[in-house]
């Protein structure tokens, strides 16, 4: 359920992009939507629910880039048509996704994956186990009556 919101916003961004685009090439308005779909979906599994919380924002960003190059020309490949200019759209669709990503993985740290964090369950061993403790060595006083 919580990853519905995240769902949409991904989806409007995307068809936004991939629309404004692909408008230029006189694309069908439903083939273009459901590219945005699938397109969107698989950039969400893979790198928002599996690059973006182990490497960071930058990372998923750089990520993303050769990912939604790839699933846009090929899934313009197979739905529009197969020409080069469909290479040139998916570029461009690229470059404008790729700067809805940074926004968006900002979203989904704050929101989504924080209270992720939030829900796993705390565990007492785990805190500070890097923390190193520091005092002064007391000798015990000899005493002179032997």
């Amino acid at each position: 359920m919580k990853h519905i919101v995240p769902l949409v916003v991904k989806f409007v961004g995307w068809s936004i992009a991939l629309l404004s685009i692909f408008a230029i090439f006189n694309a069908p308005l439903l083939l273009v939507l459901f590219m945005a779909a699938g397109t969107a979906l698989a950039s969400y599994i893979v790198g928002d629910l599996l690059i973006l919380p182990r490497f960071g924002n930058f990372v998923a960003v750089i990520a993303d880039l050769p990912l939604s190059f790839l699933l846009i020309w090929l899934a313009s490949y197979a739905l529009i048509e197969p020409t080069m200019n469909m290479a040139y759209a998916s570029f461009f669709c690229t470059l404008a996704i790729g700067a809805i990503e940074a926004f968006f993985h900002l979203f989904m740290e704050n929101h989504i994956l924080e209270e992720a964090r939030k829900e796993q369950a705390y565990r007492w061993y785990d805190e500070g186990r890097w923390a190193t403790e520091f005092a002064e060595e007391y000798e015990r006083e000899k005493d002179d009556r032997t």
